[in-house]
């Protein structure tokens, strides 16, 4: 799996998902699949995967959502998962083959903006938290869309806008009594909520050639850091998500501070073994038009 043709305005985002922030989430894989498991199988139900049909997973990870897929298209069916980021890809494999499904589920390490992928040999385009990161949206569900057949439907999970989601704002709100906010990022920018914007979605997969396009929120409590200690809960939020980002380079002290005051904002929110609070998606759906 080595690193193929990538749009160069996507280079952050890859040097970021094949340093720490791919190690991590690598590491931590077996809380990150049960907390984003209820995303997974909304988007799932929404996308319809059939058997023997031939699925595209677009930033598949460490390949819950693939293999999830190949159990329903079968051993007549075919799945690629796509991704950026090699130690993900890596366990990703792994995965596969102890489940015993290489023969129908395959990895490529790619950024989706530019790869080109076999014409019309698709019939679904699936993610799940995986298309905000293209610095050009439309330009790189065009070139996605061109891998799909012309009955081909596109089902795909997104955040919601970050002020509707607990789970990043209760953290992120205690970090920032102590730490400089970040500067604003420009609309639709690459990140988690780059496609927070309702309208600019609909935008964008009309731009890309997509049709019959149909947005629906999808909201639930989340249980965030499952089987973490109560006492060392703030630590999940200081390594994963955006409170992570904010601390690069910060000194111990400040580290120290922040998770003080991160473990006193999410200890209320603790219950049954992990902190509960509030995550707002969109789940997307369209045809190829």
């Amino acid at each position: 799996m080595s690193q193929t043709t990538s749009n160069p305005t996507n280079d952050d985002q890859i040097e970021f998902w094949n340093g720490k922030a791919g190690e991590e989430w690598a590491e931590r894989n077996d809380q990150m699949d049960r907390m984003l498991a209820p995303f997974r199988d909304a988007a799932i139900a929404a996308a319809k995967p059939r058997p023997g049909e031939r699925v595209l997973d677009i930033g598949c990870g460490c390949a819950d959502t693939s293999l999830s897929l190949a159990k329903e298209v079968g051993p007549d069916g075919q799945v690629l998962g796509v991704d950026v980021s090699g130690p993900m890809l890596a366990l990703a494999q792994h995965k596969a083959e102890a489940a015993q499904l290489s023969n129908c589920l395959s990895f490529e390490e790619a950024d989706a903006s530019a790869y080109g992928f076999d014409e019309g040999a698709f019939d679904l385009l699936f993610s799940r938290f995986g298309v905000m990161f293209f610095a050009d949206p439309p330009g790189a569900f065009a070139n996605m869309r061109k891998a799909l057949k012309p009955s081909g439907r596109v089902a795909f999970i997104c955040w919601a806008p970050v002020f509707d989601n607990d789970w990043v704002m209760v953290p992120l709100a205690a970090a920032l009594q102590h730490i400089p906010a970040p500067e604003p990022a420009a609309p639709h920018a690459p990140g988690p909520f780059g496609l927070s914007d309702k309208v600019y979605v609909e935008e964008m997969l009309e731009i890309a050639g997509f049709s019959n396009i149909a947005i629906e929120p999808f909201e639930i409590m989340m249980r965030v850091g499952a089987g973490v200690e109560k006492d060392k809960i703030a630590d999940f939020f200081m390594e994963m998500g955006p409170v992570s980002r904010a601390l690069t380079n910060s000194d111990e002290a400040l580290s120290d501070t922040v998770r003080a005051a991160i473990q006193a904002a999410v200890e209320p929110h603790y219950a049954d073994g992990a902190v509960n609070l509030k995550g707002s998606c969109w789940i997307v759906t369209a045809n190829n038009a």
